[in-house]
């Protein structure tokens, strides 16, 4: 039968926050479809970049290798939106099965992180706002995306991924707890909950999915510390290394990584460094320490395992729907497991498809 996929990501919503005083639409829309009260759960380190990369390919950060923001590479960091996820995206399967495919984000970085340029349409256009778009912390409004999506959606495309970001922005501000932080994820709710209300009295409603998630969550930062500094230790320690610092978080990417693990471990705020990726350290704070960016630590935090819990719910009419809820209860979804789930509820076949050879970010050959 005709498809039409959604997949909507509210940008660092929390799920604990998905309730019927703050969200109403939200928690109605997850009683009359599927909803993974639980939470899903974000790939680690929880990061916007990573985890949107996880949910085009269905790959963990080590496969597809956006491992953060930024990448490393033998020629030293470069930004993961010049970089992009390797592996062949749902959207790719998509367009390969004749459906029309599109990505519309608030944050115009994650077109070239998910290959949104392979896709049929894209928006912002070119990947740069329009003069005068209203943002929130440098991203588009959401009410702007919102209406984006709408005019796709009337377009007729078939599969969409979108990207709110005001949630996350807000939080990052405020604190994902703050007052402030409520009256956005209400926002966000009456706009998500007008838009599946016109879909659901649209003539596709029968064909439609709508997998309504969040990438992260956010943790509060405890401002009283001073952040967490991998490059000040390293450099005590005379240690080579190259590192990202990002949030609640930081990777390592070093030939002594025995070394690295110890020093890193002995630092005041760190709760715990793992082997991430061949010749790569996963380090994430206590919660609410933040690791040393070079700009003062924002209210809102993430990137560690206690900003990993997801928002994760789907509605539609498509009989999908039905397989989908089944598949949530075999296997709790992640941002990497989800996209391989929606797309064999409704039987979008997904093979590895070739794709134009693109330099790794280790400087290797790899097809993108």
């Amino acid at each position: 039968m005709a498809l039409r996929l959604l997949m909507l990501v509210l940008d660092g919503f929390p799920p604990r926050h998905c309730t019927r005083v703050v969200t109403p639409n939200l928690v109605k829309i997850g009683e009359a479809g599927t909803w993974v009260r639980g939470g899903g759960r974000a790939v680690l380190p929880s990061i916007t970049y990573p985890n949107h990369a996880s949910l085009a390919t269905g790959l963990p950060p080590q496969a597809h290798g956006i491992v953060a923001n930024h990448v490393f590479t033998d020629a030293g960091l470069k930004p993961a939106k010049d970089i992009g996820a390797r592996g062949s995206t749902f959207l790719d399967a998509a367009h390969a099965a004749g459906l029309t495919t599109a990505v519309i984000v608030g944050d115009a970085k994650i077109l070239g992180v998910v290959g949104a340029q392979r896709c049929d349409d894209h928006w912002p256009p070119g990947g740069a706002l329009p003069p005068d778009t209203p943002t929130v912390r440098g991203y588009a409004a959401d009410s702007t995306t919102i209406a984006s999506l709408r005019r796709t959606l009337d377009g007729g495309a078939d599969v969409i991924l979108c990207q709110l970001d005001n949630t996350d922005g807000v939080s990052h501000i405020y604190g994902p707890d703050s007052p402030e932080a409520m009256v956005q994820y209400a926002a966000v709710d009456a706009l998500v909950g007008e838009l599946v209300d016109a879909l659901r009295h649209g003539t596709r409603w029968s064909e439609t999915i709508v997998a309504i998630i969040s990438d992260h969550s956010q943790v509060t930062a405890d401002l009283n510390h001073a952040p967490i500094s991998v490059s000040a230790a390293l450099n005590r320690a005379g240690i080579e290394a190259q590192w990202i610092e990002d949030g609640s978080c930081a990777l390592i990417r070093t030939r002594e990584t025995t070394a690295v693990g110890r020093v890193i471990a002995a630092l005041d705020g760190v709760a715990g460094v793992e082997d991430y990726a061949p010749d790569m350290l996963y380090a994430h704070g206590m919660p609410g320490r933040g690791f040393a960016t070079g700009k003062p630590l924002t209210r809102g935090l993430h990137g560690c395992p206690s900003s990993a819990p997801t928002l994760c719910m789907a509605t539609g009419g498509h009989p999908g729907l039905a397989r989908l809820r089944q598949a949530f209860v075999r296997e709790a979804p992640t941002t990497a497991a989800l996209p391989r789930q929606l797309t064999d509820a409704v039987g979008l076949a997904w093979p590895v498809l070739p794709l134009p050879k693109t330099r790794s970010a280790h400087g290797g050959a790899a097809a993108h």
